[in-house]
């Protein structure tokens, strides 16, 4: 029996917070259902949108009420380990701490257990990241690293254009062959060797891509990375 309790802030959307879900089932296979960690799980969608709140500073304040009382909520169910399920939420935590001390040590970073899995695949240099704006604009992948030496390399306006049609097609449950192989064009044209699909949405369409289309990259996904830690701290 798991003493830790997993918490989730979900809804940044809603598909990929159900995809996660799966893959955190998929990471305890339990022979009986009590084998596996309780998960508890805020599917708050209704929380304006974390990238105009960087870009446009629209709404940012409400963002970080929201997010906030979701993790307060899930503290207070029990959880002891809480994920947020959007890489881009992570520049809001700062504002939750300030509000609610106690979150501090109990919210899992998607982002440095992604900067950790990229050192530990052996990359130097330079990783191509693809992400939203909003991702790319607060720099937070760029800081984690580059605290570990490693450079980021991120999408030209054309990429971001099409990086915006995979992620609406997620988010609306409507992805075609052509938005995988979308993906797949901007990360077999990607400079570096290593390529961090660093948006909840990109694994969704990851999953239906033929690997063998992929040439000779190294695809690190950050919701794996934070599974792969979780499964590892958990007690």
């Amino acid at each position: 029996m798991f003493q830790d309790v997993i918490g989730v802030v979900g809804g940044m959307g809603s598909y990929a917070t159900l995809s996660f879900f799966q893959r955190l089932l998929d990471a305890f296979p339990g022979e009986k259902e009590w084998d596996r960690p309780r998960i508890l799980i805020d599917n708050r969608c209704t929380m304006p949108s974390r990238v105009r709140a960087i870009l446009y500073h629209e709404q940012e304040q409400e963002l970080i009420d929201q997010m906030t009382d979701s993790v307060n909520h899930l503290l207070a169910a029990g959880a002891t380990k809480i994920i947020l399920a959007c890489n881009t939420s992570h520049h809001f935590l700062p504002g939750i701490y300030e509000k609610l001390p106690e979150a501090k040590g109990k919210v899992m970073s998607i982002i440095e257990a992604t900067a950790d899995a990229v050192v530990a695949a052996g990359t130097t240099g330079t990783v191509n990241l693809l992400a939203s704006e909003g991702t790319i604009d607060i720099g937070i992948f760029h800081k984690a690293l580059g605290a570990r030496g490693i450079d980021v390399l991120t999408p030209n306006e054309e990429e971001f254009a099409h990086q915006r049609e995979i992620i609406e097609s997620v988010k609306q449950k409507k992805i075609t062959k052509h938005e995988v192989d979308l993906l797949v064009n901007l990360i077999n044209s990607a400079p570096s060797d290593t390529v961090i699909i660093g948006c909840t949405e990109f694994p969704i369409a990851f999953e239906q891509v033929d690997k063998t289309a992929i040439q000779n990259k190294v695809v690190i996904d950050p919701l794996q990375c934070v599974i792969d830690q979780l499964t590892q701290t958990i007690k």
